[in-house]
């Protein structure tokens, strides 16, 4: 090979940032060094990968988008083949990228990254948040290692590593006539004004609930943010469901409480996904061993929530 890993890290810094001196900037060198790894690139391959475009930058031909994917992908492999040589000789070691749907991460990264971090002090993780679709298809990619979502949208591609079921659940307004009920059915939800949870998945599952005892929610207002949900159910606007229960949702302090929903409901299970060829990656099994063990101890039961 005609070039080194730092040269196509370089690569891929100016491929991404679209720019010599952000690519410099990024990887803390000289842009003469950025330059001189773009220019062994292309006299290896016999092509031109960049335009350099005054006022735009660096531009990436097509068959410089292609090559940039490759050594993306080499990059990875690389990266995981680093970690987990260093880890022969101790405990896991290196960058575990770790990407979590949105609605579920202030409940569930905390336990598991303070526990990776007292128990794995040399496993750094870099966390991605989004909706389901956008967290799967970071693991398709390889964008990231492994991924904690519902089973039900993981790609039968990857593995996944269950941790528990969330039981679907109701935000009630304490002025609600349903306040103080010890569980609500579906039906008591679908005659009263429903706020929905309207990200990728969530919206069709919650809708699939009611259809499949035919009934059809008033949804009144909808919402991206489980934060704002819960802002909007304590302002008294209509009712919510969700799937993961925080600890202030059972207090009433927040103008609301959590309320079990009784009968037959769908109950997704939570875990790990992760791609098969990242099986024996010393980091991804240490996230696996981290939140099965959690698990185990109860953990994560006081998030959910039984009718």
């Amino acid at each position: 090979m005609n070039f080194t890993l730092k040269q196509l890290r370089y690569f891929d810094a100016a491929l991404r940032s679209g720019s010599i001196a952000r690519a410099a900037t990024e990887m803390n060198i000289s842009q003469s060094s950025i330059t001189a790894a773009i220019d062994q690139i292309e006299q290896t391959i016999g092509a031109e990968l960049f335009r350099r475009i005054p006022a735009k930058g660096l531009i990436a031909t097509e068959l410089g988008r292609a090559a940039g994917k490759h050594i993306a992908a080499f990059l990875d492999q690389s990266r995981v083949f680093e970690s987990d040589l260093l880890s022969l000789v101790g405990d896991p070691t290196g960058t575990l990228r770790l990407a979590c749907y949105e609605p579920t991460a202030p409940y569930v990264l905390p336990p598991l990254l303070r526990k990776i971090a007292d128990s794995y002090p040399e496993v750094r993780i870099d966390v991605m948040e989004g909706d389901m679709l956008v967290v799967n298809d970071l693991l398709r990619s390889g964008s990231v290692d492994a991924v904690l979502t519902y089973r039900r949208y993981t790609h039968p591609d990857n593995r996944f590593v269950p941790l528990f079921r969330a039981r679907p659940w109701a935000l009630i307004p304490e002025h609600s006539p349903l306040s103080g009920q010890a569980s609500v059915t579906l039906g008591d939800l679908a005659a009263q004004p429903l706020i929905m949870l309207d990200v990728h998945g969530t919206r069709d599952y919650f809708l699939t609930m009611f259809q499949n005892q035919g009934l059809t929610p008033d949804i009144v207002h909808s919402t991206k943010s489980g934060a704002v949900l819960r802002g909007l159910v304590g302002a008294q606007f209509g009712h919510a469901i969700l799937n993961i229960c925080g600890p202030n949702d059972r207090d009433r302090q927040g103008g609301y409480i959590a309320t079990p929903i009784a009968g037959e409901v769908d109950v997704p299970l939570y875990g790990i996904a992760y791609a098969p060829q990242l099986e024996n990656s010393a980091v991804v099994r240490a996230i696996i061993d981290t939140g099965t063990a959690l698990a185990r101890q109860g953990t994560f039961e006081h998030l959910l929530m039984e009718p």
